[in-house]
This record gives C-alpha cells, structure tokens and sequence, in this order.
C-alpha cells in the first residue's frame, strides 16, 4: 500500500479515514516508526500509545500497535487518552517514545498520529518525512514485541492537585466537546476543590454537540449561555484531544489566545523575571512590548505546537503560547502543551486574586483583530499560493517570511498568511489598533488573495 506524502505534515500524520488512514496504513505507520526509532539506536524500544475517542481511532490503534509489536517494540497501551496525558505518561515513565492516535480539533472524518521520542519531545518536520521515507522504501526492521495495558491517572491527577491549589474555590463550566477529555477534565479541575458544571461531557466521537475547536467562537454559544444561566465564575472549552482551551469570562465574553497568554506570561515573569516567553508568528504585536515590560524576553517562532515547544526546550522559556489555544507552562511541571495545566494556572491566578475573570483581563491593551479565517484549498497548490502572495506583499510592505507571510502595515496593525499544517485550508490572520484600520487591512489582503480561484471561500 502507497501512503500519500501529503499526510506527513509539518507536526503530525493526518488525512481521512478510510481514504487516507486505515488498519493497513496504520500498521505500516506502526512499522516505520518502530524503524525510525531503531535508526536511533534504540534497541527494543518502550513506547508509550493512546488514542482518542473518534469511532474509527481503535482500529488505528491496533492496527499501528501491531505495527510496533511485529517490529520488536514493547508497547504500553493506555487506550482512551487525551494528548497531554499521553505526554505525562511518556516522561514521567521514561518511555523511549509515544504515540496519541487523534485529530485534534478537526471534524470527525479525520485522524492522525502524534509522535513523540523521550520527554514527549515532537517528532515534526523533517523527522517526520523520514519515516514516510522508510515506509516508501520498505526498509522496516523486524522483531518480536509485546503489548500490555496501563492507566496513569492517579498519577496525573496526583501531580496537578499539588500545582494548582487556588485560595478561593470557583464555580466552573467545562465544556468537553464530547471528546476524549469528558471524563478525565471535569473530575481533575474538581479535584482542585472548584464546583464544576460540564458541559457535552459525554464521550462521543462523532461530536454531536459542536466540533471540538474551542478557538472559533460559535461553537462556544452554549458555554456563554451556561455561564450565565448557573452565574459561574468562569467557563472552560476543551478541544477533542485536550491540548488546547479557551476562557470565557462570568459575562459570557471569550477570551483570544493572545490575552489569555498575555495573562499567563505576566503570571510566570512575576515569579522568573528575565526569562524567555515565547509566541507564534499568528500572535499579536502586544505581545512584544507586555513581555519587556514585565521583564521577559519575547521571541517569535513558527506556527504549531512542536515548533513552540521545540523553542521552548531550546531557550529554556518560562511560558509560551500560540493562537490556536496551545500554551507551555513549564513552572514545576515540563515544557509540552497540557490544556489541564493551563486550566489550572488560570484559576489558580482567578481563585488567588480578588478580581472577577474579566476584571484580571481589563488591563491589556484593546486591539482590533479579524477572527482566523480558514478558507479551503487545496494541499498540493496551497504553498505555491503563499509563496507568490509573500512575494506580492514583500513588494510593497515589510515582511517577515518566517512562516509563510506576516506583513507589518504600522502603527501595530499587521496581517499573518500561511498554510495550515493540519488540513487543506489557509490562514489568515489579521490585527490592527482600531476597527476602521482594521478594514482597511482586511480589503487589500483579502482583494488580493480572491484573486486566486484555487481558494474556497466558505
């Protein structure tokens, strides 16, 4: 069986199933991964697999399990597990590798493979096209594995009830999207002694409530509603793996990415002055001049988990945080993206203040920003589209080209285009310092790129 190339993206494997992922690719997935590992001179690797709740994840699972076993593997298996505790169990067990088999926030059609080497460390980019490399040629080693179950979770719970102990107890609604995190999150942040009120907390794959992306703002209707009809404190959205999570404050108000770091940067550089906070090329501008302010050093990386965390690990960061709802908080804990630990960071911050949510987020700076746009187009053109984009913005403004394009119109305002990493689509991104700059910016960026008929505009 050919595996399409397009599937090894730039931080994970993911297409659709049955097209694009099934059993038999994911055995041969399985089987480069356990060669990928070998390569290193790893001998009988200890790898760590889960997966989330999507209907078609058990067969990937088993089918990818074999794949190791039959590669001489041994494999602990902890079935249903939301990324970041996959992750936990990966470094706390001093696993040589993992695995989480899931889609993240993409609709229910899709699926993916997450993988990791020791510490939860990212296997992304080029790593990730030596693998699709060593399943096109074949060249796979063979061995005798094995394959046992485990559960971890009084350990997690364990090590995050000790970290987030807050002075004040809150009352909380959590909205699990029904995905994988429905059990696990709502009796986590309960265990930190809040009153929790959950939302869609029945595990269903098929996501029947709304899709499990808490970064787009309608599908958090239902948590503003909640919020306000119980008078909670606070809200709490997770997405399908439980990697990523918004705030929507006891008005009903959701929070961006951008001040939800803002809050958690200032946070951390209270307590590590001088340290290294670091955001994506989607994040705002705000962020440079908050983070000097409070006496950090901002730097600016690549869109996507693995890059910020590669960052992070590299420049020794205290807080780091990206648009789509990935933040790093590393403080006592390790420097890969857990919602559960954000979650409880937050309301620690909340619960040790006497402020309301939206009383802690009045104090940054108002900016104007367009919601992520995410037109359709097509994986085998969508670079090619950035690339003559960038070259027809570098002509007329300043640009960083880091990832795709950030062009720098002034005064603040600014636009982001790249193509995703996750799925066939674009994104674009774009902030200004008042709503009329900000049209402004939208009609020259977006005149110019329907000029392409490859995109899809929805």
């Amino acid at each position: 069986m050919a595996i399409p190339s397009t599937i090894f993206r730039a931080y994970d494997i993911r297409g659709t199933y049955p097209e694009e992922l099934n059993a038999e690719s994911a055995f041969l997935i399985g089987k480069g991964f356990a060669s990928y590992l070998a390569k290193l001179g790893i001998k009988k690797p200890k790898v760590v697999c889960g997966r989330d709740n999507r209907t078609h994840s058990p067969e990937l699972q088993n089918g990818f399990i074999r794949g190791l076993t039959e590669s001489g593997c041994k494999v602990v298996n902890l079935n249903e597990s939301p990324s970041p505790y996959l992750y936990f169990a990966c470094t706390s067990g001093k696993f040589d590798a993992g695995c989480n088999i899931t889609a993240s926030h993409n609709p229910k059609e899709y699926n993916g493979f997450k993988l990791m080497t020791k510490d939860a460390h990212a296997v992304f980019g080029a790593e990730l096209k030596k693998i699709h490399g060593i399943i096109a040629a074949n060249d796979f080693v063979l061995g005798t594995g094995s394959a046992e179950n485990a559960d971890v979770t009084d350990k997690y719970l364990k090590t995050l009830t000790k970290l987030f102990k807050a002075k004040r107890k809150l009352k909380v609604v959590v909205d699990t999207a029904n995905g994988v995190t429905s059990a696990l999150y709502p009796k986590a942040i309960a265990a930190l002694g809040h009153t929790v009120i959950g939302l869609f907390t029945k595990s269903d794959g098929t996501f029947p409530s709304h899709e499990p992306d808490p970064i787009v703002e309608k599908n958090l209707a239902d948590l503003k509603q909640k919020v306000a009809e119980t008078g909670a404190d606070v809200g709490l959205a997770f997405d399908g793996d439980g990697d990523r999570v918004s705030l929507v404050t006891e008005r009903g108000v959701f929070i961006n990415a951008d001040h939800t770091l803002m809050l958690l940067a200032k946070d951390a550089l209270s307590r590590h002055p001088g340290r290294t906070v670091v955001f994506t090329v989607s994040n705002s501008q705000s962020l440079f001049d908050l983070i000097h302010q409070w006496g950090g050093k901002p730097l600016m990386c690549k869109v996507g988990h693995s890059y910020v965390e590669h960052a992070m690990t590299e420049h020794k960061a205290i807080a780091g945080g990206e648009q789509s709802g990935h933040y790093f908080l590393p403080e006592g804990y390790y420097a890969y993206d857990d919602a559960l630990v954000t979650a409880g960071r937050l309301l620690k911050i909340l619960g040790d203040s006497k402020k309301s949510a939206s009383g802690l987020f009045k104090e940054f700076p108002q900016t104007f920003a367009e919601a992520e746009l995410r037109p359709n187009c097509p994986d085998l053109v969508k670079f090619g589209i950035i690339e003559k984009a960038s070259s027809f913005f570098q002509g007329q403004f300043p640009c960083n080209t880091m990832d795709g394009v950030r062009i720098d119109f002034g005064n603040g305002g600014w636009a982001g285009i790249r193509a995703s990493n996750t799925s066939p689509k674009l994104s674009i991104t774009m902030e200004a310092q008042s709503p009329e700059e900000l049209e402004r910016i939208k009609g020259i960026v977006l005149g110019h790129l329907k000029t392409y008929p490859e995109i899809q505009w929805q």
